[in-house]
């Protein structure tokens, strides 16, 4: 696996023990955890990140680094998707930019305002499939954008997806035809 700096330098191609795996939820987190044994030490930046079935896995944290003797380093990195970026910042409304408020819209205009509270912070984010509904109000208090969502979603009693930099609030539903 392929480890490339925040600028698409690439760092390392690791090859990764059999107790590395991937852990995808819905409306829940998307991680790799990777288990490497090196006999040197490598330093992995924060902001590294690797490319897995089409979708971009970030170090947002600074890895776990457990050393068993002088030459045998035993790393454990952990890369999240574009999901735990909205762990990251407090949603807002648009409009004041006050972290205490109301809002009553409908469904689509509700992601907008989640997608343009992720562009202030960082560019790419876009809408996905959305589904239809009427206006409804939901009340914000210092949350942050993964919670704000997760009160959409469920207010519209409905699901949530994010793929790469896409937000989509819609029912996930895939292989319909041959589950």
């Amino acid at each position: 696996m392929k480890l490339f700096d925040k600028d698409g330098v690439e760092i390392v191609d690791l090859i990764v023990s059999d107790d590395s795996y991937r852990n995808r939820r819905i409306m829940g987190e998307n991680t790799i955890t990777l288990k490497v044994q090196l006999y040197e030490h490598i330093e992995i930046p924060v902001g590294a990140y690797c490319i897995y079935q089409q979708e971009r896995y970030t170090l947002l944290r600074p890895q776990n680094i457990r050393k068993n003797d002088s030459k045998n380093f035993e790393y454990t990195i952990i890369l999240e998707s574009a999901f735990a970026r909205l762990g990251l910042y407090k949603f807002r409304d648009m409009t004041s930019g006050r972290l205490k408020f109301s809002f009553t819209a409908r469904p689509v205009e509700f992601l907008n305002m989640i997608v343009c509270n992720l562009n202030q912070r960082e560019s790419g984010w876009t809408a996905g499939d959305c589904i239809e509904g009427y206006e409804k109000t939901i009340s914000f208090n210092h949350n942050f954008c993964i919670e704000a969502l997760k009160f959409i979603a469920d207010e519209f009693e409905t699901e949530y997806e994010i793929v790469d930099k896409v937000v989509s609030l819609k029912k996930v539903e895939y292989n319909k035809e041959y589950p």
